[in-house]
């Protein structure tokens, strides 16, 4: 959100930046994030897989995703009046876009949500050959690693901008080994205990590595060649240091940082909705404070994320447990 509104508002942040690293590499670590996560929850409940562990999680996953993203993209055409084609629609309000024209999305930054739609249907394939066929799972895995490989040394031309080349970058298939290497962190390490003297240095390192890298220039040059590698690599060492950190917030710091995590799903999907009203409402009142839009734009954005998730999110997860349990008890009858 803070380098979305920076960049509309501002300047682009360079490839030089803490800023303008973290607009890339966010991304990335959400999705580490994500593998990791799926593996801590479901591998047990998925079990081998089973019919009924898959119905479960494909459950929770479509009441979790679905609902927030078919509100925000019907809000984001009616607000902004854009001209979309019926296939555009069809292809954003049943997920499809994910695999198909990936890149064309309703919801502003929807695409990243497009390729998590994807990597939940890697995900029970990792299950299956991770605990049926060893051999198998560690072939698929290099596999997916050379297509990451080839992506970042053959499709993406360094010398030339990301724009030009923002459709392949979107590419699931050049997106969901980042996945797979946070499903990788949870598969080696859940019951792996380590001390704080270990993972404290690794986060300060990691940050480190991250800011004063050597790269510049467009930000291509973030996401091509070996210094992809690099930043994939360092992203992948926080997010394994922070998942194995044991240690708790104090309870304040925990409250705040624990319902970000909580409304980041809404807040991620909303916050170009709202950046795109509030300049032009306050314009519409005369209003032309740059720096009171844009505030009044943060506040509302994760003011609005915390309503959406406590009254719209949350029902609908919950909504998807009933389900998942009426499918299952069914399918047992």
């Amino acid at each position: 959100m803070v380098y979305h509104y920076v960049m509309w508002n501002i300047s682009p942040p360079g490839s030089a930046s803490f800023l303008g690293r973290t607009g890339i590499y966010g991304v990335v670590i959400f999705y580490i994030l994500s593998g990791i996560t799926l593996y801590h929850v479901y591998n047990e409940q998925i079990g081998m897989p089973s019919r009924t562990g898959l119905i479960k999680y494909f459950s929770a996953r479509f009441f979790r995703i679905y609902p927030l993203l078919w509100l925000l993209s019907v809000s984001s055409v009616i607000i902004k009046k854009e001209d979309f084609s019926l296939e555009t629609k069809i292809l954003n309000y049943t997920g499809l876009f994910s695999v198909y024209h990936w890149a064309d999305t309703l919801c502003y930054g929807a695409w990243s949500i497009g390729n998590e739609l994807v990597f939940y249907l890697f995900f029970p394939v990792f299950i299956f050959l991770s605990k049926r066929s060893k051999p198998l799972f560690a072939a698929f895995s290099v596999i997916l690693l050379l297509s990451f490989l080839w992506f970042t040394f053959r499709v993406m031309n360094s010398a030339k901008p990301l724009s030009e080349y923002w459709v392949q970058f979107l590419n699931p298939l050049n997106q969901v080994q980042l996945f797979l290497g946070g499903y990788l962190i949870g598969y080696f390490t859940k019951k792996l205990v380590i001390p704080l003297y270990i993972t404290i240095p690794l986060i300060l390192l990691s940050l480190l590595a991250f800011i004063y890298y050597p790269a510049s220039g467009d930000t291509m040059a973030l996401v091509s060649g070996i210094n992809r590698i690099a930043f994939c690599f360092i992203c992948l060492l926080l997010s394994f240091s922070v998942y194995k950190i044991a240690v708790r917030l104090p309870a304040p710091l925990h409250i705040v940082f624990g319902t970000l995590g909580e409304i980041s799903y809404s807040l991620y999907l909303l916050h170009p909705i709202v950046a795109y009203i509030f300049p032009r409402l306050f314009r519409s009142f005369s209003i032309h404070a740059h720096l009171t839009s844009l505030c009044t734009s943060f506040g509302c954005t994760i003011f609005l994320s915390f309503i959406l998730y406590r009254f719209y999110e949350r029902p609908f997860m919950k909504l998807g447990k009933f389900v998942s349990r009426k499918m299952t008890s069914d399918s047992q009858k």
